[in-house]
């Protein structure tokens, strides 16, 4: 017969069991650019989508995902420059404590240029998502970059 584990046990084991996972830097835009602003709420919604469900797939395959972009504005204003500066300063502060970084979304957007140069700067490995796997990013990380030209790896 199987012991019974209590919902104690489970979030101990757990946060014990995390312990040696990796950090995954979530890398994917925010700010919507439509040139059709009716379209920017539908559009944001998707980004965060995205965003989501990239940290579901980090999570579920033994990765801790990191996603300032889906935190940070939730008490810093995207549109304020100031604290857009603040965000995008401790996203990267957060980047630097990760393993690797990966790009999940084939429009390199201004923040996520400075994150990948970031990771490059610090020799933190870089990876595509696309429909066939990860890709290892060998681009310069800027915004008119094609990240889908490169090798595939996987997680």
């Amino acid at each position: 017969m199987k012991e019974k584990i209590s919902n104690q046990n489970l979030a101990e084991n757990s946060a014990e069991s995390l312990a040696e996972h990796p950090f995954v830097y979530i890398c994917s835009p925010l700010r919507p650019v439509s040139p059709d602003v009716s379209a920017h709420p539908d559009e944001l919604k998707a980004n965060l989508r995205l965003a989501c469900d990239a940290c579901t797939f980090a999570a579920v395959r033994g990765f801790i995902p990191v996603a300032p972009h889906l935190y940070f504005p939730q008490f810093l204003d995207d549109d304020k420059p100031m604290e857009r500066t603040l965000g995008m300063n401790m996203g990267l502060e957060v980047l630097r404590k990760c393993e690797a970084l990966w790009i999940v979304s084939p429009r390199i957007s201004y923040g996520m240029s400075a994150e990948i140069k970031e990771a490059q700067k610090h020799s933190i490995p870089v990876k595509v998502f696309t429909e066939e796997g990860f890709r290892l990013y060998t681009g310069d990380g800027e915004v008119t970059d094609n990240c889908f030209n490169d090798t595939v790896l996987t997680a």
